[in-house]
């Protein structure tokens, strides 16, 4: 595929792709209209409440915190201004992410166009316009649509330093890499790739450029990541360009027991409110000290790696299966589900079934096989691909984590469908029987059901059911726990909900088997002992409920309210 000159696209050709992004922006927008009714928009819960609670604090004036970063500080600080200049709306937020998603569509098209040729270009930008998870993640308040931007702005300033070699298209490239680390903290990966691709460009402007665009490339990561490091020194004691967390996450990721999806460090604290207590107390409590922000990620890192070295095969099993699971057309979510928004959205369903990962592997894998031979000009886009893909597996699998990959991908795919339709078109099918194998095998490999669905579905269900307890919807939310629970009975987590909504309704003797069924699945799951303790309490059996408070105790001896539970109880009995 041969690349464009943009200064030589025609007017039609402008046309077009302005015609393009702004169907990208309707689109997300009637998606928002469909989907504003979802609780999980109007109360939020997991990253999204963090996020947004966090954005408050810098919109009130708290603008460097009083700790270092544990989590990716840009997507905070971009609702913090979008708060301070306009108003703390979701609507609003849901709006400027549309126009986030639309700028992508046209950033993607000036990569892949300056790339592969205008095509190629004007097939990628159709294919993310319509992208059903793109579409999905522009519309919850989560970072994953910044940081599509992000990914796409990079293609975009690399075909720039690609076709001219300037130095200041070198920098752009820096600035937004530096910004896409603190968004995505894995693409941190991407930065030696583009440094090496950077110097390897000699041909372009002659070779004694190399210096130059290699030192505007890191003049643009130290403008962005420079002061980050200085404001975790500053606030934290500590250096670091980015985030403390990676030591908790890998150990998430590959611990004993690990199955390549999140789990949180205390069953129970699924949320990002404990995410980085739970991670520092536990740390501490083993050290028997007080531990640097530093030092608790060595904590963990320390850990998962014991645990790999004691049984490496083990280990090289579930990367095998996380790399199963990031090649897989399911997107597992961690809060708020594509699954649970499709079913309110005509939009989304309607893309979704057509138009979704298992679809763009298959189209993306005959691509590259179509420009392989070109593999000196596109290296970088394979290496890429390749280091993101390990960087999520080495992690733990979700689909926003996953994401960063489908920009990358549509350049292929769309390469691939105007191959195919170019070989339809001259009648030549020999070539069309090497890429139709090509794509069963890769559609075969990633559509392979490799997931419980029915379980991941529920837990969807389950969340919903949370933000509408949490807004004090109990009638609802109880038919959001029992939907749950009926996809998935051995569930832990929502039979606990489903007794909390029941036991708050004040039908305890309803909530008692949810709460047995939740400690048969889980024994150590938090809180679910005392509270069934309570239920047992209140339909009069207090023997059984001392012995459930009591063990309530055992798991957590802080717990000020089972220790008087169980001393009145004792009391009684005297």
């Amino acid at each position: 595929m041969p690349p464009c000159d943009i200064q030589q696209t025609g007017a039609r050709c402008w046309w077009l792709i302005t015609v393009i992004v702004i169907a990208a922006f309707l689109i997300r927008v009637v998606y928002d209209i469909e989907t504003q009714c979802v609780p999980l928009l109007r109360h939020f819960v997991g990253d999204a409440a963090g996020y947004w609670h966090w954005a408050q604090e810098i919109a009130a004036g708290k603008l460097l915190g009083h700790e270092s970063f544990y989590q990716a500080p840009l997507y905070p600080y971009v609702l913090a201004a979008c708060f301070t200049l306009a108003w703390e709306s979701v609507t609003v937020v849901r709006m400027l992410q549309a126009a986030c998603g639309a700028a992508a569509v046209w950033c993607l098209w000036y990569g892949t166009t300056r790339v592969f040729g205008r095509r190629v270009g004007m097939t990628a930008c159709i294919m993310l316009a319509v992208y059903a998870p793109a579409i999905f993640f522009d519309g919850i308040v989560q970072k994953t649509s910044l940081g599509c931007l992000l990914v796409c702005g990079l293609l975009a300033a690399m075909a720039w330093v690609a076709r001219e070699g300037r130095a200041c298209a070198a920098m752009a490239v820096g600035v937004v890499s530096g910004l896409l680390v603190l968004t995505r903290e894995n693409a941190i990966v991407w930065t030696p790739i583009v440094a090496i691709w950077l110097w390897l460009l000699g041909e372009v402007g002659g070779k004694h450029r190399r210096w130059m665009r290699l030192g505007a490339y890191i003049v643009g990561l130290a403008f962005v990541l420079g002061p980050v490091a200085v404001r975790n020194r500053v606030v934290g004691g500590e250096w670091s360009m980015s985030t403390f967390q990676a030591g908790p996450n890998f150990y998430i990721g590959n611990h004993q027991g690990a199955d390549g999806r999140y789990q949180p460090l205390t069953r129970g604290h699924e949320t990002p409110a404990f995410e980085q207590k739970d991670a520092t107390a536990l740390a501490e409590r083993e050290m028997g000290r007080k531990l640097t922000a530093q030092e608790v990620s060595h904590y963990w890192m320390s850990r998962a790696m014991r645990d790999i070295l004691t049984d490496p095969t083990w280990w090289l099993e579930l990367m095998g299966r996380k790399m199963l699971m990031v090649w897989n057309r399911y997107e597992v979510s961690d809060v708020e589900s594509l699954h649970v928004y499709r079913d309110e959205s005509v939009t989304l369903r309607a893309l979704g079934t057509v138009w979704h990962f298992g679809i763009l592997c298959p189209l993306a894998a005959v691509g590259i096989c179509c420009t392989w031979r070109n593999w000196r000009r596109l290296w970088v886009y394979y290496a890429l691909i390749a280091s993101m893909a390990l960087a999520v597996a080495f992690f733990y699998v979700m689909a926003r984590y996953r994401f960063p990959l489908a920009p990358l991908l549509i350049p292929f795919a769309a390469v691939g469908c105007v191959d195919i339709w170019g070989h339809l078109r001259s009648l030549t099918f020999r070539p069309l029987l090497s890429r139709a194998l090509v794509a069963l095998i890769v559609a075969a490999i990633v559509n392979w059901p490799i997931h419980d669905e029915k379980r991941l579905n529920a837990m969807a269900w389950m969340n919903v059911g949370v933000a509408l307890a949490q807004e004090g919807d109990l009638d609802e939310a109880t038919g959001y726990f029992k939907r749950a629970v009926e996809g998935h009975p051995e569930s832990a987590e929502a039979n606990n909900n489903l007794a909390q909504a029941l036991a708050l309704q004040g039908d305890f003797a309803g909530a008692i088997p949810h709460y047995k069924a939740a400690l048969a699945a889980e024994p150590t799951l938090m809180g679910v002992s005392y509270n069934l303790g309570v239920a047992l309490e209140r339909v009069g059996r207090a023997d059984e409920a001392l012995r459930h408070y009591e063990r309530a105790v055992e798991l957590d001896p802080s717990d000020v309210e089972a220790r008087r539970a169980v001393e009145r109880l004792r009391g009684l009995g005297d």
